[in-house]
């Protein structure tokens, strides 16, 4: 290889690869962590204790049956539908949830679900017992702080928790099938409910001159593969060239003038 395809190539391999510029403003803060599970309040507890397992008969007899802790409500705030806080997906609504299992001895079974509104602080009121086996094992086994968002377009329910929402029962699975950023689920969440997605501001244009254009280093690279192809090409044909002349005269007839094999015998 001669000394200037080394070159060339040397100059290929260290340019920098310029990349596009994205038509969007900063990344957005990550969400923060969810803070611990408020408690529902002395008279809410006290109910689902004691009436919860009576309210859930139509599961199995009272007396085989244990009513969970109670969890807050969440419906999807009209602010994040909208694509206008996105740090704040849901809101508590004057509801509360809580999963019935039948006693065992060795572990309990999620049989359903007691719903029962609170509103102000008065005495809670039976809403509906659910035999949904999924919504009461989630809120049987989940962690502190996690929200369960109810979407009554769906008839589902979702989980929510530091910054990411996943399906919890089967309703939910239909506009979500698996764990998203709340940031992302926002734009499905407005699209499913037919509400315009906010797009990012374009870039201005002094910001478009000063960017790079992605093609450049595509653009460079063909030129020094072509002056790197066009050396070889060269290289080739002038040792071709060389490789020829050895060859003619090797074959070409002796000048005249000059003495021949016969001549120089007679001499020798």
């Amino acid at each position: 290889m001669s000394a200037g395809l080394a070159l060339l190539l040397a100059v290929a391999l260290t340019l920098p690869v310029a990349t596009p510029v994205a038509d969007a403003t900063e990344a957005p803060s990550p969400s923060p962590t969810a803070a611990p599970e408020p408690r529902a309040p002395e008279a809410v507890a006290a109910w689902f204790a004691e009436q919860g397992p009576e309210a859930a008969g139509d599961l199995a007899e009272p007396e085989d049956l244990a009513v969970g802790v109670p969890r807050q409500v969440g419906t999807w705030s009209e602010t994040y539908i909208a694509g206008e806080q996105l740090d704040q997906p849901a809101q508590p609504v004057e509801e509360w949830v809580a999963p019935v299992v039948a006693r065992s001895a060795d572990q309990p079974v999620p049989l359903g679900v007691v719903r029962a509104a609170a509103e102000d602080g008065s005495e809670p009121q039976l809403v509906a017992v659910t035999e949904d086996l999924e919504l009461a094992a989630a809120l049987h086994r989940s962690a502190d702080g996690v929200t369960f968002v109810y979407d009554a377009d769906v008839d589902g329910w979702f989980g929510l928790l530091d910054g990411e929402v996943w399906p919890v029962t089967e309703g939910a699975r239909t506009v979500l099938q698996g764990a998203l950023s709340t940031a992302v689920f926002q734009e499905f969440l407005a699209a499913w409910r037919g509400q315009p997605v906010a797009t990012a501001p374009p870039v201005p244009e002094d910001e478009r001159a000063g960017a790079v254009s992605p093609l450049l280093p595509i653009g460079i690279i063909v030129v020094l593969g072509a002056a790197a192809a066009w050396l070889l090409l060269r290289q080739y044909r002038q040792a071709d060239s060389r490789i020829a002349a050895d060859v003619r005269a090797g074959v070409a007839p002796p000048h005249e003038g000059a003495d021949g094999p016969d001549e120089l015998a007679e001499r020798g």
